[in-house]
């Protein structure tokens, strides 16, 4: 057998897809995103802080309402996913430090999650025309304006410094370089 380096032409095409999921509302997870803020529609406090900032982890997950959200066996690789809801539907619950039951999540109307796998699928749906019309220009040698969103982008991951320089990461480290200064 001779190893190539060569993707397949599927993998050099320059078709923009939309994701392969079932469900747009977790993207085949079990927990509800909110990285676009459409859970705040509905919870407009959701991972916030209590002067608005986003704190994204600070509340309970949301459970989806899709099959990707229950346990499931795959008979083909002999795995079980646990999930995140009872087969009767209900959210599983986990014990607390004291010993208590809470839930690892909480439920949302299923017809808000849908409503917000509509509207993402929706988004999808127009990202992937309005890309795919922008890389057919570009191929053509027609000169484009790069989208405001991908403007936005750049500009916040030129802005971002060291994203992984934590102050308690500094603090050690600064510990750490006097101790070899003492010794």
């Amino acid at each position: 057998m001779t190893l190539s380096y060569r993707r397949q032409s599927l993998d050099r095409d320059t078709t923009f897809y939309i994701p392969k999921v079932e469900c747009f509302a977790c993207y085949d997870s079990g927990i509800v995103t909110n990285g676009d803020a459409a859970i705040n529609q509905y919870i407009p406090d959701y991972d916030r802080t209590a002067d608005g900032k986003i704190n994204g982890g600070q509340d309970l997950a949301i459970i989806c309402h899709c099959k990707a959200a229950y346990a499931d066996y795959e008979s083909s690789t002999n795995k079980e996913k646990q999930g995140f809801r009872e087969s009767n539907g209900q959210v599983k619950t986990t014990e607390t430090l004291r010993g208590d039951p809470q839930p690892i999540g909480i439920t949302m109307e299923k017809e808000k999650i849908r409503q917000i796998h509509l509207n993402r699928q929706a988004a999808w749906k127009n990202t992937c025309q309005e890309m795919n019309e922008l890389r057919k220009k570009r191929i053509n040698g027609e000169k484009v304006e790069t989208p405001y969103y991908i403007q936005v982008v750049k500009e916040n991951l030129s802005n971002i410094g060291n994203m992984f320089s934590f102050t308690s990461e500094k603090a050690i480290l600064e510990s750490m370089k006097d101790k070899k200064e003492v010794n």
